[in-house]
């Protein structure tokens, strides 16, 4: 984002919003936990009613933060006019240019019950690994990018492999990693739906903003000589050209959640590989084993390991820590401001950016980051 006027540029910011999936998917299992623990809980059916405009919780959160960081910069700035870069896309026009009207209908999976139906007409029953031919029964469906790397459920993201291939080690020592990196590049379309999402619901919040296009975009950064790059973009956008003078205040804002749900973690033993003397964890030399009822022919990466480095644990944390990660705070041990990575010990400690250590006590709390980090960068021009 960029505000302009003046032949100035007032303004410069870079809004980061990590994926909320994984998180709403933790949160779901930790409400099914406590729920199951309710022994006499009151049925209810007709509570799973959606409203009119009803939207995914991760893309209603994606939508929210777009436009909390609109409205954040009317709060403290005079803004005449929102311009906004956006425009509603065809998904199927973008996957064949030349699609016919009747063909919107009748998609890659057309005439297929499920998705897996669909594979297994693709592939032939064939593993994505080995090329032989199993039962439907013994193949599953693997997902080349994994839903929490930003991986889709298109057919194009997706393969079958055998029991024997689906493992844990084979996600972690990079076999299905090259089998990714080597699949045919495909659309992501999550962009295009919410960029036509935010064309149809932006002006909800903003009655009067005004669009533009990608391509006018383009042709004004070329005709003032401007590098490509997001805040440029922004800045050429609100109306900036070659004449107006750049801020040297650029921030980039960071979306972190509040809460850490998750009072457990797992650290995994770590163990040196004979094949290379390397360290890897133990979840990346394991049996390979996926099934108790009967035996198949893993692929035993157990074998390698020479000598343990580090023994397995788990971490509880047992109470709300006061301090978090990047928080500001004022050392009265040496009377300098730090900021603080991590809090260990059970909160007996806390852990600087710096490296050291220093019980919370000796610490007092300047700036408590509580949902947003906003950090001064620089602004690149070339």
């Amino acid at each position: 984002m960029a505000v302009v006027g003046n032949d100035r540029e007032y303004y410069a910011s870079e809004s980061i919003r990590k994926s909320e999936k994984d998180r709403i998917t933790a949160r779901r299992e930790y409400r099914r936990t406590r729920r199951s623990r309710l022994r006499h809980r009151k049925p209810r059916f007709n509570n799973r009613r959606r409203k009119a405009g009803w939207l995914a919780p991760s893309v209603q959160h994606r939508l929210e933060f777009t436009v909390r960081e609109i409205q954040r910069l009317y709060r403290f700035l005079p803004i005449s006019q929102l311009v906004v870069e956006v425009s509603p896309f065809d998904n199927q026009k973008l996957a064949n240019p030349d699609i016919k009207p009747w063909q919107y209908t009748q998609g890659k999976m057309h005439g297929y019950q499920t998705v897996k139906d669909y594979l297994l007409a693709r592939d032939h029953n064939r593993d994505a690994l080995d090329g032989k031919a199993y039962p439907a029964s013994q193949l599953r469906v693997h997902h080349l990018v994994q839903r929490k790397d930003g991986g889709t459920n298109q057919p194009d993201n997706l393969v079958l492999l055998s029991d024997v291939h689906h493992n844990q080690a084979n996600h972690v020592n990079g076999t299905l990693a090259k089998l990714a990196a080597n699949r045919q590049r495909t659309i992501d379309y999550r962009g295009v739906y919410f960029m036509s999402l935010l064309a149809s619901r932006l002006n909800h919040y903003f009655p009067d903003y005004v669009q533009t296009q990608g391509y006018l975009t383009a042709n004004l950064r070329t005709r003032y000589g401007i590098a490509k790059s997001h805040l440029n973009d922004a800045f050429v956008i609100a109306g900036g050209t070659d004449q107006y003078t750049r801020t040297g205040n650029v921030y980039r804002r960071e979306k972190l959640r509040c809460n850490n749900r998750s009072l457990q973690k797992f650290y995994d033993a770590k163990y040196i590989d004979r094949r290379d003397d390397k360290k890897k964890a133990g979840k990346e030399l394991s049996s390979g084993r996926t099934k108790r009822s009967r035996e198949l022919n893993y692929d035993n990466q157990r074998i390698y390991r020479l000598r343990k480095v580090s023994k397995g644990r788990i971490s509880i944390r047992r109470q709300h820590y006061r301090l978090r990660p990047h928080d500001i705070v004022f050392n009265t041990k040496i009377k300098q401001i730090e900021f603080v990575k991590s809090v260990i010990s059970n909160g007996k400690s806390v852990l600087l950016q710096n490296g050291h250590t220093v019980t919370p006590r000796k610490l007092v709390c300047l700036h408590h980051v509580n949902g947003i980090l906003t950090v001064k960068v620089p602004l690149v021009l070339e």
